[in-house]
């Protein structure tokens, strides 16, 4: 019987075995962003009112003084004096809000259908952050050592694209999750290269130990560990383990953040230490007398609900693209989710699939209650299948709000929560709109702390200052 993954797997195999042949001889589409040949040094934006990412108030009008890549100056409405050398943007109608942070992106995923087996586009995935005002991007999970060049690359300016704090490759189980699907998914002539460099297989504490220690010359942001089986039946790391990579992380002065998806998860991450949840509780509704447990943790949640929704939906159709995406991505990817191929995916995957589309009441209800309970929400889409980086934080950002938290609250997830946390720091040097701080900003048609949607309507992405220029796809 045929694999039901062979047309992926084949054309997978084909687009890699040609890519050098004729990468040089492509035709690259149309960049989405790009710097000016001559940006200015000072601008000033007039008479605009800010969401500065600690309140959940917007100011009343001001004008915002950017010199040389940072905010020199905030104040009152009309009383700075515009001079030769500073250009002037008009903010009435608009929201200074700070560049938006993606707490859970993957720069090296391909967004398109598992089937069409598409070669992942890195470079351009961060030109799509960028366009849609993703200004930083934690990459939680990738390959070794394309995450660690791609991150310093962006760092040293020599690549354009928001700024990266990535974790590298991911620390799983034997056949866990995600080795398990890469195994199913990728043909053994690739699976000999991606699995080591993606994943970190360790079955006992020293392997454990020895795993982080090896990822240390690369200067890893955190270390992301799984405790989650997908599909459902596959193994998932023992606490003593667990513990062993937090430990050794914290020896080194890192982090370790958990990609979890029930109550046990989330709490024997937790019991060994863990910094963050990736992903929150999805497969099932937390328990009431467990919730004092969860908010006493004091971790940060980050719900993700956009990715399980995705794959909620794959067999659904009638997928809408937003506005963001049909400004980044090619109307044929758009149009490729429906229909899906006969026999689409192994059984257990779609058990697994059929899951998370039972479980959609009981994951916003979650993300309400952990809100309610007074654990921070952070932002973050996992840029994967259906989920674009850069129009997906926009979609999570959307859910976030429809799922308990206001406008203003989901905006701070994506803006002065997610800085404090991704900088370990209460005062960083991004994600808040305050004098000294990177002028990574956003200006935005309309009031976002009244309608989440207006962070789509993007009037201008700033970063270090540049005021970037942005060139929607052709529709």
């Amino acid at each position: 019987m045929r694999h039901p993954f062979d047309v992926s797997t084949r054309r997978l195999a084909l687009a890699l075995t040609t890519t050098l042949i004729v990468w040089a001889g492509c035709a690259q589409p149309d960049p989405l962003i790009s710097v000016p040949d001559d940006p200015p040094t000072r601008i000033l934006i007039r008479s605009v009112p800010i969401f500065d990412g600690t309140s959940l108030e917007r100011t009343f009008p001001r004008d915002v003084l950017i010199a040389d890549g940072r905010i020199a100056r905030i104040a009152p409405s009309g009383s700075v004096k515009a001079r030769a050398d500073i250009q002037v943007i008009a903010g009435v109608g608009l929201t200074l809000i700070p560049g938006l942070i993606d707490v859970h992106g993957h720069v090296g995923s391909d967004s398109g259908p598992v089937w069409e087996g598409a070669l992942p586009d890195p470079d351009r995935n961060l030109e799509s952050y960028l366009y849609c005002g993703v200004t930083t991007v934690f990459d939680p999970g990738a390959l070794e050592t394309d995450t660690f060049d791609r991150r310093n690359a962006v760092a040293a300016g020599e690549l354009v694209g928001p700024t990266m704090f990535s974790a590298g490759p991911i620390f799983t189980t034997p056949g866990g999750h995600p080795a398990a699907l890469l195994q199913a998914m990728v043909p053994w002539y690739l699976r000999w290269y991606l699995l080591p460099r993606f994943t970190r297989e360790v079955a006992s504490v020293e392997e454990a130990r020895a795993g982080v220690q090896g990822l240390l010359s690369y200067e890893p942001d955190a270390i992301k560990v799984v405790v989650d089986a997908i599909p459902l039946e596959v193994p998932i790391l023992g606490g003593d383990i667990v513990r062993a990579i937090v430990d050794e992380a914290r020896a080194h002065g890192l982090r370790t953040v958990a990609h979890i998806g029930t109550v046990d998860d989330a709490l024997r991450a937790a019991d060994a230490g863990v910094a963050a949840w990736m992903h929150g509780v999805y497969k099932e509704r937390i328990p009431t007398d467990v919730l004092p447990r969860i908010a006493a943790a004091g971790i940060p949640y980050v719900a993700t609900s956009v990715v399980f929704d995705a794959y909620a939906d794959v067999f659904r159709g009638g997928r809408v693209a937003t506005r963001l995406e049909r400004e980044t991505v090619d109307a044929a990817v758009l149009s490729s989710f429906a229909p899906v191929p006969d026999g689409y995916g192994p059984e257990n995957l779609r058990r697994y699939v059929e899951h998370l589309a039972g479980t959609r009441e009981d994951r916003c209800e979650n993300v309400r209650m952990v809100h309610e309970a007074g654990v921070t929400v952070l932002a973050g889409a996992d840029a994967q299948s259906g989920v674009f980086p850069g129009p997906g934080l926009h979609r999570e950002l959307a859910l976030l709000a429809a799922c308990g938290l206001t406008p203003a609250e989901a905006l701070r997830a994506a803006t002065g929560d997610a800085a404090r946390f991704l900088a370990d720091d209460p005062d960083p040097e991004f994600g808040i709109i305050a004098e000294g701080k990177r002028a990574d900003l956003i200006l935005v048609d309309g009031d976002p702390t009244a309608d989440i949607t207006a962070t789509e309507r993007i009037h201008k992405v700033f970063q270090r200052g540049i005021p970037l220029e942005r060139h929607p796809v052709e529709p």
